[in-house]
């Protein structure tokens, strides 16, 4: 092992454990690795930068930049009230539509973290209110927020193609990863609703929690406004341009913010704070890591060693459940972003036929985890419980999410790798 491959272990063991540990941005953090490590490796500025990935950022400032004005305006509440409006009292419907509406929000793009923060508050609320079980509401959002994240249009998608196109498997599709990523999630899904409270809703027209005093009002229909209206139909446009023309993504996005903000000055400032600043900064300062310890031997030094293990379906596996325990302390899209180009290379050295289902598999067990309360996912959830003691709901996350890093790992991997179903 070369100095310069020990320094990109030594500096990723630390940034993971410094990011854990002190809750610092790991891509700031990666930065920092790739010049520590470019310089052991001899590399110069222009080999460093050679990896910051232009087409994620403008993709995640663009997307971002048009959903900030959605949400500064009132668009994104009035989508989500009026999915729920859409039930007419049926509750049993109450935690699918915030489940739909979850998903729909992030497919489109906006980012999963921002998708459960504008979500989270609402769905408490009407589980108090119409006494649902806040274990069923949460898992339901946490994980329709997830079940979409594999889009093209988003973080997990965005990076996970980025990989597959520069380990040259241009065959596999994006979009044929994120249907077995979404069939899981739905699986999963379906699962929880009848687990945890949902045949109850559905025979008697309410759960078993008790009745909260003070919680919020019943829905009541409002008047779309004009600026609305014009943002439903920017929205409807990305969506359009991006997959029916084949326009970049990010820079269309952009196109159509600062048409809505030429249209309606006043959310120009507002539009700009609501750029995923955070996420850029971890996906761009990450993959920069990733290039610079690829340049210099580290990635193809672990994939020969994951190799090594001789069957790919047993090395699909140990990733699943290595993937799972580090991204329960971690960022999703950094575990993703820096074991994809480990893991892939052994498993197209072994032609291995169900790439596209270990690709989906690992983005399964990587963030199924993302509702222990140690996350900030989980933390969303526990600010937001109204009808349930929070120590109780605490526990309750936890065991969860301890039986996820088994069972998110174990059934994704015999279904998708060992069975080959896909």
């Amino acid at each position: 092992m070369s100095a310069a491959i020990a320094t990109s272990v030594g500096c990723l063991v630390l940034m993971f454990a410094m990011a854990i540990a002190f809750n610092v941005n790991i891509g700031a953090l990666g930065f920092v690795a790739a010049l520590v490590v470019a310089t052991v490796g001899g590399l110069s500025a222009d080999q460093l930068l050679e990896s910051f990935p232009a087409d994620i950022f403008v993709l995640i400032a663009g997307v971002t930049y048009l959903f900030a004005i959605a949400r500064e305006n009132g668009t994104v509440e009035l989508i989500i009230r009026t999915g729920v409006r859409l039930v007419a009292g049926k509750v049993a419907l109450i935690p699918v539509v915030f489940g739909a509406i979850a998903a729909l929000l992030v497919a489109f793009g906006v980012f999963p973290s921002a998708a459960l923060a504008l979500l989270a508050p609402l769905a408490m609320t009407f589980a108090a209110q119409y006494r649902v079980s806040p274990l069923l509401m949460g898992l339901i959002v946490l994980h329709g927020v997830n079940a979409t994240a594999m889009s093209p249009l988003n973080s997990y998608g965005a990076v996970t193609q980025r990989v597959l196109s520069e380990s040259g498997l241009t065959d596999v599709s994006i979009w044929s990863v994120f249907t077995l990523f979404l069939a899981m999630y739905l699986l999963l899904m379906t699962a929880v609703y009848f687990a945890f409270g949902g045949l109850r809703l559905i025979r008697h027209g309410h759960g078993a929690e008790p009745a909260v005093d003070g919680v919020g009002a019943e829905v009541t229909r409002s008047d779309v406004t004009g600026e609305q209206k014009v943002t439903l139909l920017a929205i409807a446009a990305l969506v359009v341009l991006a997959l029916g023309f084949g326009l970049d993504v990010g820079i269309t996005a952009f196109g159509l913010g600062a048409l809505l903000t030429l249209f309606f000055p006043k959310r120009a400032d507002g539009a700009v704070r609501g750029i995923s600043w955070s996420v850029i900064l971890l996906t761009s300062g990450l993959f920069v890591f990733v290039g610079v310890a690829k340049e210099v031997g580290a990635i193809d030094y672990a994939s020969n060693a994951i190799g090594s293990l001789g069957d790919p379906v047993l090395t699909t596996l140990l990733a699943f459940l290595v993937g799972g325990v580090v991204s329960a302390f971690a960022s999703t899209t950094a575990t993703l972003g820096a074991t994809f180009p480990i893991l892939i290379p052994p498993l197209q050295a072994a032609d291995f036929p169900h790439i596209p289902g270990a690709v989906a598999g690992f983005g399964v067990a990587a963030s199924v985890v993302d509702v222990s309360p140690t996350s900030p996912s989980g933390a969303m959830l526990m600010a937001n419980v109204r009808n349930r003691d929070k120590q109780v709901y605490f526990r309750q996350l936890v065991f969860y999410a301890g039986a996820m890093l088994v069972t998110g790992s174990l059934v994704p991997w015999l279904l998708l790798v060992v069975l080959g179903l896909g």
